[in-house]
């Protein structure tokens, strides 16, 4: 696993999370699973393991307010956390 994969990999699970959620209670966490290196957005209640507030993840849109987008520098930092290059 690159940190370019990995990032791609929390981008992806984010994006998921701000398309619906309504989905998720309102402690949503970005749980990451470094020996399989799965990444997925689950309940608060069901974070076990290495996980993330979503909310530190993203951030409101300067050019369309009112949308939430991936924090480019949030997912650098985490992904970092895991791999060094």
């Amino acid at each position: 696993m690159t940190r370019a994969e990995l990032e791609c990999k929390i981008r992806d699970a984010v994006r998921e999370y701000i398309a619906d959620e309504e989905a998720y209670d309102d402690n949503a966490q970005l749980l990451i699973d470094p020996e399989g290196w799965e990444v997925s957005v689950v309940d608060s209640e069901d974070a076990d393991g290495d996980h993330y507030d979503v909310m530190d993840l993203i951030r409101m849109s300067p050019s369309d307010p009112g949308k939430w987008e991936v924090d480019e520098d949030a997912v650098l930092s985490v992904a970092a956390d895991y791999i060094a290059e």
